[in-house]
């Protein structure tokens, strides 16, 4: 037990998340819907929180960066047991004017299980956003 416990801290059994999502294509403003998948690991460990970050990531003469458009609180502390496995839904709007993915630009979701006196772990899920479609009015 004591040897699982050290384990866990180092992150070998830990519990983990993965967030699953409906659509990875999507459109400005549509409302991103999916669920948050928690399993517990080789032993009970108490979650300090539990966010989702929705990041665009640009690319400009070979230099990458990392915009954190908003951070979605997704639960606050509990405890996940030994094997356990925690199901909790999540919904996010996305932004009305977002640029959309092209070369250069992309979108992703970084959720981040806080791990009390452990390493913390992540989920990456990349989505597309693509552009709205034009109405064009029937001119005849």
């Amino acid at each position: 037990m004591l040897l699982r416990k050290m384990m866990s801290k180092l992150g070998v059994g830990s519990a983990y998340v993965d967030l699953r999502l409906n659509k990875q294509m999507l459109q400005q403003g549509d409302m991103m819907e999916g669920e948050l998948y928690i399993r517990g690991g080789t032993v009970d460990q108490k979650i300090e929180k539990l966010d989702v970050d929705f990041v665009c990531k640009t690319i400009r003469d070979g230099k990458e960066e990392d915009t954190v458009i908003a951070t979605i609180p997704a639960a606050g502390e509990f405890v996940i047991e030994e094997e356990e496995t925690k199901v909790l839904p999540f919904r996010y709007r996305l932004p009305d004017e977002i640029v959309p993915s092209q070369p250069g630009v992309s979108y992703r979701f970084i959720t981040r299980l806080y791990i009390e006196d452990a390493i913390d772990t992540l989920d990456f899920d990349y989505i597309q956003i693509v552009p709205k479609e034009k109405k064009f009015k029937n001119l005849y």
